[in-house]
């Protein structure tokens, strides 16, 4: 498994003039429209056509939330943005009968602050969320209101059937559901921010989170993709100041990974007649010194048969002693495979370096599932074959986009732990926030199906409910 591509859609600064619009304009509408009726002295000629005219504008102005529906329609799907937007049509049907019949289009209220609450949170949720609503939750409410509805008509009148089953879908609509995954994800980001892990992608959290292995690529996650001087071994005690400056010097003129290693072992000489002796190593002059690096046999020792490379330093024809070059391992590389095994996960170490090297990194690093000579195309392979048997692997490596899809600098294993740790605390607060939203929508459809809730107190308990969501799924999880 791999981390998924990035979510499409509005840039953060077009998304938060869009939600801020979308406030300033609900806020407007939503005012002017309780005022006028509410407040008998405000009732100017023709207010009641100027209040449906509102409410048609509103109905019409919700655009993500019709536009939610008809994706999920598409889909062959009844989500949320089906159940908003047949909430707002059927409460803007009581507003058109209530204006012909009662002449107080009080249903305009719960229009205007339904369509102005459920476009600030489709706005705010994105196109994508760690959680979705089920279908079903859409049905139970749809068929609630048209059984309450049928039982008001046949028990007092058509219209007030009308009014009832539009304020059920109102009060029991889908913006306090659609609230839990924003608010989740929004706290798991405050809570990772300071460690550099930015989680743009919800939907890369929520496949990371189900991760249940995790296969590592060693180099740029338990190493840091390039090589250090594991071991400085002086003939002499003494020897070894020289043998550092000597050796680092010479090596700052050459540009492999081997002698970049060896050359942050001390800063530039006058460094001349610099000459390459091919795998046998490197020769030159540092401050007038003739100086040879290279393989032991070149310099007359003995070969040093082990795991990584030794290098012999040579000084005025002198062996001052020798260089060991390994993998720059991580120095919290422990700590974070552990932080993996915490969480439950399988953690297994592949790298196209030798079945040596490899084993060598994974003792250090405490994996002993470690193997060598494995390309990253054979660990895609590897990753499908077990995602074939059942597992959920999450692939860490330079080739995948998990760095992009979780706003990572790099893929130190301590720092993906932590983000997998964000990413499970916020799949798992937007779970609960889910559950508290539909809680909140089965008890305030309840009360307006029992007539309780007239249509300003029904958009106030949709209202309730979305803060009570965003409340309980945003309380702070990851530290």
């Amino acid at each position: 498994m791999t981390a998924a591509h990035a979510a499409t859609g509005l840039s953060p600064r077009a998304t938060h003039r869009g939600l801020a619009l979308t406030f300033v304009l609900g806020a407007l509408l939503t005012a002017s429209t309780v005022s006028v009726s509410m407040v008998p002295d405000l009732h100017f000629d023709g207010w009641r056509w100027v209040l449906l005219g509102v409410a048609v504008l509103a109905v019409a102005l919700a655009v993500p939330v019709h536009r939610e529906a008809a994706d999920e329609l598409a889909r062959h799907r009844l989500g949320p943005g089906v159940l908003g937007s047949l909430g707002l049509v059927v409460a803007l049907a009581a507003t058109v009968v209530e204006t012909f019949v009662d002449a107080t289009p009080t249903m305009a209220v719960a229009v205007v602050a339904s369509a102005a609450l459920l476009s600030l949170v489709l706005r705010w949720r994105g196109q994508q969320s760690l959680v979705d609503v089920p279908s079903a939750a859409t049905v139970v409410v749809t068929v609630g209101a048209v059984a309450a509805g049928a039982g008001w008509a046949v028990a007092e009148s058509p219209e007030r059937g009308l009014l009832v089953a539009a304020a059920v879908l109102v009060a029991a609509g889908p913006a306090a559901a659609l609230c839990a995954g924003p608010a989740a994800l929004r706290s798991a980001r405050a809570g990772v921010a300071r460690r550099d892990i930015g989680l743009p992608n919800p939907a890369a959290v929520a496949e990371v989170a189900a991760a249940d292995a995790v296969l590592l690529d060693k180099n740029g996650t338990v190493t840091t993709g390039g090589l250090r001087v594991t071991s400085v071994d002086p003939v002499e005690p003494d020897h070894d100041r020289n043998l550092r400056w000597f050796a680092g010097a010479l090596q700052h003129e050459r540009d492999d990974r081997v002698a970049r290693a060896i050359s942050r072992l001390s800063g530039r000489g006058r460094v001349t007649e610099v000459q390459s002796h091919g795998v046998a190593g490197v020769s030159g002059r540092v401050d007038r010194h003739p100086v040879r690096v290279g393989d032991p046999t070149w310099l007359g020792l003995e070969p040093r048969p082990g795991t990584w490379t030794t290098l012999a330093v040579e000084v005025d024809a002198r062996v001052l002693g020798t260089l060991t070059v390994g993998d720059d391992v991580r120095p919290d590389a422990a700590e974070g495979v552990q932080a993996l095994r915490d969480l439950g996960l399988d953690v297994a170490l592949r790298s196209a370096d030798t079945d040596a090297r490899t084993r060598e990194v994974g003792l250090q690093v405490g994996v002993v599932d470690a193997a060598g000579d494995v390309d990253v195309a054979d660990q895609e392979a590897d990753v499908e074959t077990r995602s074939r048997e059942g597992q959920r692997v999450l692939h860490v490596a330079a080739s995948s986009t998990l760095a992009d899809d979780l706003g990572l600098p790099d893929l130190d294993v301590l720092r993906v732990a932590t983000a997998l740790r964000a990413s499970r605390a916020a799949v798992r607060a937007a779970r609960r926030g889910l559950v508290v939203a539909l809680t909140c929508s089965a008890v305030a459809g309840a009360l307006a199906a029992g007539g309780l809730l007239g249509p300003g107190l029904a958009s106030v308990a949709a209202g309730l409910s979305a803060g009570v969501t965003a409340l309980s799924a945003g309380s702070r999880t990851v530290s």
